[in-house]
Parts: structure tokens; sequence; C-alpha cells
């Protein structure tokens, strides 16, 4: 697919050297280490066919998330909805569900029918009493409490959804009604296409964050979905931002994606500012 000539920007170059907060709580470490924690739990994830590769990703105790932003600014403007695409130094990078399935290594095939109505809320309802605002922190308190039984393994799944699938810019928001329902059907869950629906909610999101900012950037802007794969995609797409800040990892399986294969250099910051990122790029004009 051919992009639009002559290439249109949401944001002004002038803007490129300005820093905004990307507010998420999709945070995969921590949501993995409470996991690790249930000894039962923990042996489903791991042989889940999609999401026993968070599993194996290295330790990041903090987000990196500048190289993500410094993508976002470079946003392209196109009709589309099935991709995105950005512009750095004159060279396009696709988004597409090509690229978000080989870095994250989600299945991204098909919806099966009437795929919103899966599952039912028989297990939110017995637990929370009922589906309607129950936050991550309601079901991570629950899932801490419960002794080893099935529906600790929903719980458990719930929690992963809700923290890294799905989650909110705030704990104290409420979960979404999908995978409140999806939960209670383990069977379906495992051949869901988990890919699809997060680089869905990703492209939305970028959609959104472009309508939002109006081509002006402000202090924080809430990112409320999945984030792994765009905050590693600056790195992987470009090469000398990947020589700079990442590192191959060892705790990788041969048929692990790209967001396991690497992890970030150490940093005394917890994250690498636009300063820091832009000298490895040697030019900032697109």
């Amino acid at each position: 697919r051919q992009l639009p000539q002559p290439l249109e920007f949401y944001f002004k170059s002038t803007e490129y050297t300005k820093t905004c907060k990307i507010q998420t709580k999709c945070y995969v470490s921590k949501t993995v280490d409470v996991i690790k924690k249930l000894k039962v739990e923990v042996k489903w994830f791991t042989n889940h066919p999609q999401f026993r590769h968070f599993f194996h990703m290295s330790d990041e105790q903090y987000l990196k998330l500048q190289g993500m932003w410094m993508l976002l600014m470079r946003t392209i403007c196109i009709e589309v909805e099935d991709v995105a695409w950005f512009a750095v130094n004159g060279v396009p990078i696709r988004y597409s569900m090509r690229e978000h399935a080989l870095i994250s290594g989600l299945d991204c095939h098909e919806y099966p029918r009437s795929y919103l109505k899966l599952g039912s809320i028989k297990f939110v309802d017995f637990y929370f009493g009922g589906e309607e605002k129950i936050t991550i922190k309601d079901v991570e308190q629950k899932l801490l409490s419960m002794k080893p039984c099935n529906d600790r393994l929903k719980m458990a799944v719930l929690f992963f959804l809700g923290r890294v699938i799905r989650g909110k810019t705030k704990d104290t928001g409420p979960l979404d009604p999908f995978i409140l329902r999806i939960v209670d059907d383990l069977e379906v869950f495992q051949t869901f296409p988990w890919g699809r629906l997060t680089f869905e909610d990703a492209i939305k999101e970028i959609k959104h964050v472009m309508e939002l900012l109006k081509g002006e950037v402000h202090d924080v802007c809430g990112f409320p979905c999945f984030v792994i794969f765009l905050e590693v995609l600056a790195f992987e797409c470009i090469p000398k931002l990947g020589k700079t800040f990442r590192l191959s990892s060892d705790s990788t399986c041969e048929d692990c994606p790209r967001m396991c294969k690497s992890r970030f250099t150490m940093s005394s910051m917890r994250g690498y500012p636009l300063e820091d990122i832009y000298p490895a790029l040697e030019k900032t004009k697109v």
C-alpha cells in the first residue's frame, strides 16, 4: 500500500523536542511477578500458546515510552483504519497487523463468530456481585486472598487481561466488559486472537490521541491498551536506536517474538529522555 504524497503529519516539526508523559498501567513485569507466586496457575500461563512469551521477557521495572512518543509525533495522516504510518528522517515506518504479530507473538487470525458474546458474567457476578465498576485493584485483592482452586486460575487470567492486555490509564477505571465475560470460558480464551484485539485497540488509541492533541503536545496523554509493541517498535525499526538502547536477551526461546529477543540497556533514570534519543538519530527533521 502506497502512502499519499506529499506526506501530511499531525504534528509540526517545531513540536518534536517537546516531551509528553504517556500514562498507562501496562506493567508486564509486575503482573508476571504476581502470577509467578501462584505455583499452579503459573504453569497454565507458561504453557499458553500466546501468553507464555510474556514470561520469557526481560525484567523491565520501568516502561521506556519516549521512543514511542517520538514515533507518535511523526504519525502520518491517512484515512485507512487498519494501519498506522510514521516517518523518521524521511523514512516511512509501517505499523500493521504483520508488525504487531512479529513483535508480540500474539495470534491475529479472524475473530470467532459473535465474539463479543463469548463467555458469561457468571464468574464476575459470583465474586463481585455484577460486572459494573470492577477495577484491577478489586481483582488483584481478590486474587491474593484466594486459596488454590479452579476459580483462582480464572481470577489470575482476569488480572493479566486487566493489567496487560486491556489495561486502563488508572487503577480506579472499570475493567472492560469483554474481558469480564471471556474469562469464564478458558477453552475459548486459549484460541482467541489476542493479537488482532490488541492491534485494533492500539490503532484506535493512536487515532484517538491524534484527534485529542490536535498537533499540540500536552504534558500528559493517556494510552489505555497493551503498549509493549509500540514501546519497542522504534528500536526495532530504526537500527541506530536499537544499537544504542537495546541488548540481546539471553533468556529467550527459539520461537520467541521480537519483544522477547532483546532488552533495554541499563539507565540511571526510569526511561530515556528525548534528549538522549535524538542524538542517536542524528537528525530530528522528517
